[in-house]
């Protein structure tokens, strides 16, 4: 039997046996277009190069622009630091001055009360009040406290288990408290019955004044103040902090410490001496009305 391009019918329709060799052809040899196009080089015409060069051009005049406004605000912005520095200085000078004032009238006062008590067991035994209530210098032996930050950790979203919180300050306070101080100090800022030791973002205030790192804490009290505390739960603890996560904590019983006076609490109400109904009297009795 011949094959079907050799029929007749096949003649008939135009396909003779060299078109039917060249389809048969491309039957079994298949042209690869993919592939052959991507072997072709791109050709780039005049108006793609103009456009890369102009956003080159314009990239850089950017940078030139913005290296320009860098170097021109340096000076600005180095004189703009230097004067908050000295700003801040001034003030800080200022506030030393201002309680240096606040002391030295402090002191007046007492001078003054003393004179008007004319007693001298009155005026020590309101002495002795004022310095257990915080409102007086105190001298005494007793125990240096020191506790720091503990090393950074390497990755900056890890979280610091070593830098020292507002918890650790209270816990170490009332340990101390509870041991028989008689009076506390944190970084001499001394502690009264109302103060409040508390978190302010990253920085620990007393009573609303910062404290920085390293935090020392200076207690007066008995003699044996430092070995107690040693042997207690806190100071285990502050050591494990310090094998665990690098914390410093440092515990030392020191003589002749100085303890400043706290500021005086504000006056929040007061009552008057006379009785209601009554009025004073500028011979000093009293009358009703």
């Amino acid at each position: 039997m011949r094959r079907r391009y050799e029929d007749e019918p096949d003649k008939q329709r135009g396909f003779g046996p060299v078109a039917v060799d060249l389809l048969a052809s491309f039957w079994h040899n298949p042209l690869d277009y993919d592939t052959d196009a991507a072997k072709r080089p791109i050709r780039r015409t005049r108006l793609t190069r103009a456009l890369t060069a102009v956003t080159a051009a314009v990239i850089g005049f950017l940078l030139v622009v913005a290296y320009q406004h860098t170097i021109a605000a340096a000076p600005a912005n180095a004189e703009i630091r230097e004067q908050l520095i000295a700003d801040i200085n001034a003030r800080q000078a200022e506030t030393d001055r201002m309680q240096d004032d606040a002391e030295q009238l402090s002191e007046d006062v007492e001078n003054l009360r003393d004179q008007l008590l004319g007693n001298d067991a009155e005026a020590e035994a309101l002495g002795n009040e004022a310095a257990l209530a915080g409102l007086a210098a105190v001298e005494g032996d007793g125990v240096t406290v020191t506790v720091s930050d503990g090393p950074k950790p390497e990755d900056p979203s890890a979280q610091n288990l070593g830098r020292v919180i507002d918890r650790d300050i209270q816990t170490i306070v009332n340990t101390l408290w509870s041991l028989g101080a008689e009076a506390i100090a944190i970084d001499e800022q001394r502690l009264t019955a109302t103060s409040a030791i508390r978190a302010a973002g990253a920085a620990i205030l007393v009573d609303f004044r910062p404290v920085t790192n390293p935090y020392k804490i200076t207690a007066i009290g008995p003699p044996d103040l430092a070995r107690e505390f040693n042997a207690t739960p806190t100071a285990r603890t502050f050591e494990n902090y310090g094998n665990d996560y690098g914390m410093g904590f440092t515990v030392k019983a020191t003589d002749d410490l100085t303890l400043p006076a706290a500021p005086a609490p504000p006056l929040d109400n007061a009552a008057p001496l006379t009785p209601p109904g009554t009025v004073p009297d500028p011979s000093g009795s009293e009358s009703g009305r």
